[in-house]
């Protein structure tokens, strides 16, 4: 189904809605774009209404619907109210985290649950900060544009690159273990890459307080992710009171495919659909 724009009380958002059944919004992580797909989709096939938004300052929707991981909160809420859903679980992946975190804190009657997924927690370290705004502020458009031509011109050399920046264990050995599916998939994820505005508005998302959150959790995470370390997901198991934190034997950042992507899917099925019975 096409992306759609909606007006909503907070600003204008892009979103996709899919299936039917109990809702599930999806928020993807930062550099993700409308076209990109981390198989989340799927659930729209298992009974589910599948809400996929651009979160501010992604694609369509504009950076002034939520400059922080709060007032997208706020935004993400107002979609709710636009669309006339009154509850979804939420999953949120990667840099979404902090806001999916302020989505439950902040409106917990919208918030069934809650799934993260390669989530982060923590503020972003200084140095990230600096040399993200390198790549992807104003240049942004460059560096995915070079990143695309690098793909199509010496497509193992930029693959083991950028998967160099999301495993902690040796890339040479991780690519070497990926089947022809799970290529085309990271190829397809990097192809369809863009951080508008939003990466930089993700880099100063903060979140605290966690301990209010009231919503079941679950974290999906592996020890071997060197973009998001263990550590943010150990910090939801500390201070969220209803949360399971499960550590999968996924080889990087990219939880959707190699040996664990199987073990997420079913997890992160059997958690939606406990909801559904809860209800």
């Amino acid at each position: 189904m096409a992306n759609q724009l909606a007006q909503t009380a907070r600003g204008a958002m892009e979103y996709r809605l899919a299936g039917a059944g109990p809702v599930v919004m999806v928020l993807n992580g930062g550099h993700c774009s409308r076209a990109t797909r981390l198989s989340h989709e799927r659930l729209a096939d298992h009974g589910f209404t599948v809400l996929t938004p651009s979160r501010p300052g992604y694609d369509a929707t504009p950076a002034a619907t939520g400059r922080s991981a709060q007032a997208a909160a706020d935004a993400l809420a107002a979609l709710l109210d636009t669309l006339n859903l009154q509850r979804a679980a939420v999953i949120g992946i990667s840099a979404a985290g902090p806001t999916a975190l302020a989505l439950a804190q902040r409106h917990p009657d919208r918030v069934s649950r809650l799934v993260l997924e390669s989530a982060v927690t923590w503020p972003w370290a200084t140095a990230t900060k600096r040399g993200s705004w390198l790549a992807f502020g104003p240049t942004e458009g460059l560096t995915w544009a070079f990143v695309r031509l690098a793909l199509r011109l010496v497509p193992q050399a930029m693959l083991r690159i950028m998967l160099g920046a999301l495993t902690s264990l040796d890339v040479g050995a991780v690519m070497q273990g990926m089947s022809s599916a799970d290529l085309v998939f990271v190829r397809r994820v990097f192809e369809t890459s863009r951080s508008g505005t939003g990466f930089m508005l993700d880099l100063q998302n903060e979140v605290s307080d966690l301990a209010s959150i009231q919503a079941a959790v679950l974290v999906l995470h592996t020890p071997n992710d060197k973009a998001v370390p263990p550590r943010h997901a150990q910090r939801i198991g500390a201070e969220v009171a209803h949360s399971t934190v499960v550590a999968v034997p996924a080889e990087s950042h990219l939880l959707w495919i190699g040996a664990a992507a199987q073990e997420v899917w079913e997890r992160r099925l059997a958690f939606m659909q406990s909801a559904v019975v809860e209800a």
